[in-house]
């Protein structure tokens, strides 16, 4: 009767294992199709939720966390602060957004750097370095930014935006020559792809 029950119950815990793994999959099929049509209609942010319990249960889904750290750069729900606040909720604020930005850049360096390790030639390792730049520059951190930018053209020569940005940085530091150097280097490979064109 003992080896009956434990049979029995051995049979119960398997078929109660194999179906929370068939639930798992299920929920996972549903999360990928969401997330995906999400990204692929330009609402990156609002796959937000969907993204964060994905990459919780699917923490080596490469491709997902970088599409959480777009969503994350793309984010329009933290709220701007106003001119009439005090100073302290203004600060507030702005710190959210800018951890947002930081925990955006953090998740496209520890993946981009792994993207470029495991696949050097993917053709969008410079869309994502440009992405990360961006998320380093909003954040605060320009001199970051500014060598991703540069990673990010060489990357993909189409990323001209990359030399403009540059420019725009280094005029924002007050680095008037350096500016105009990236300025003339947009202006050059403007020109450049519209003749290719």
């Amino acid at each position: 009767m003992r080896a009956f029950c434990f049979i029995l119950l051995t049979c119960f815990s398997l078929s109660s294992a194999y179906s929370q793994e068939e639930n798992r999959r299920e929920w996972n099929k549903a999360a990928k199709q969401k997330v995906l049509l999400l990204h692929q209609s330009g609402k990156e942010a609002e796959s937000l939720p969907f993204l964060e319990e994905y990459v919780k249960k699917n923490p080596n889904e490469l491709v997902y966390k970088l599409f959480l750290a777009r969503a994350l750069f793309w984010r329009a729900d933290l709220e701007l602060p106003g001119h009439s606040e005090d100073v302290f909720s203004r600060m507030e604020k702005v710190r959210k957004i800018r951890d947002n930005y930081l925990r955006a850049a953090s998740l496209f360096e520890e993946n981009v750097g792994y993207l470029g390790k495991v696949s050097p030639r993917d053709p969008d390792l410079g869309k994502w370095t440009f992405l990360w730049a961006m998320s380093e520059w909003y954040a605060g951190r320009e001199d970051r930014a500014i060598q991703l930018f540069k990673k990010s053209f060489k990357h993909d020569f189409r990323l001209n935006q990359a030399n403009y940005n540059i420019a725009a940085i280094y005029e924002n530091l007050g680095q008037i020559l350096d500016s105009q150097i990236y300025y003339g280097t947009y202006l050059k490979n403007e020109k450049e792809l519209k003749e290719e064109e």
